[in-house]
């Protein structure tokens, strides 16, 4: 089972007077994630660290900022994966507080701040699905959505040219030929596989 998501969401905790925030955010792109970074560094001007994770897609990436190697950004990774997160970034900033906490705790600190952000979390359930785009003729098309919504799937777009297009999504059980079920009437443009939402 596989979650996204659903809010942005901050955490704190405190260890030896040392403050650390942790930030988990939903985000589709590296670019997203840069822009959070960001707006983080700007904020957080005075933080000894900024560590972090993300598995953005088939994407992942991990940074200690500074702390001792393995104790910080794969850390957060692996609570984010342990959590079957997909599209996240999880930040932890670092206040020093003027006590070295020695790896372990620093280790046990890092994935607890990350685990009380992810845990805290509004999340949504996704499912595997076929995304179709197909071409309809005009006079077929109330047809054809009558079909789509008897059989539960989801129009994602329509869109009216020369002839009409369909974005939908269907489950993975359906194996039916559309094309020949309705003859002339139905062009498939493309079918893949996508991750959405579970209705």
């Amino acid at each position: 089972m596989l979650l996204e998501l659903n809010e942005n969401i901050y955490r704190t905790i405190e260890v030896e007077r040392s403050k650390f925030i942790a930030y988990a955010y939903k985000v589709s792109t590296i670019e997203e994630f840069e822009q959070f970074y960001d707006l983080l560094k700007k904020e957080h001007q005075k933080a000894r660290h900024i560590c972090y994770a993300y598995v953005i897609g088939e994407n992942k990436k991990f940074s200690d900022d500074g702390e001792p190697s393995g104790t910080a950004g794969k850390p957060i990774l692996n609570v984010i994966e342990k959590s079957n997160l997909i599209n996240t970034a999880v930040f932890v900033v670092r206040y020093f507080g003027g006590t070295l906490l020695g790896s372990g705790r620093l280790l046990r600190t890092y994935v607890e701040a990350s685990k009380m952000a992810i845990d805290n979390a509004k999340k949504i359930e996704l499912v595997e699905m076929y995304e179709y785009k197909v071409r309809c003729e005009y006079d077929f098309i109330n047809q054809f959505k009558y079909f789509l919504k008897s059989r539960h799937f989801v129009i994602k777009h329509i869109e009216f040219n020369d002839k009409i297009e369909i974005d939908f999504l269907a489950d993975l059980d359906f194996k039916d030929n559309l094309e020949e079920m309705f003859y002339k009437k139905i062009y498939i443009v493309s079918k893949n596989k996508c991750l959405s939402k579970k209705e």
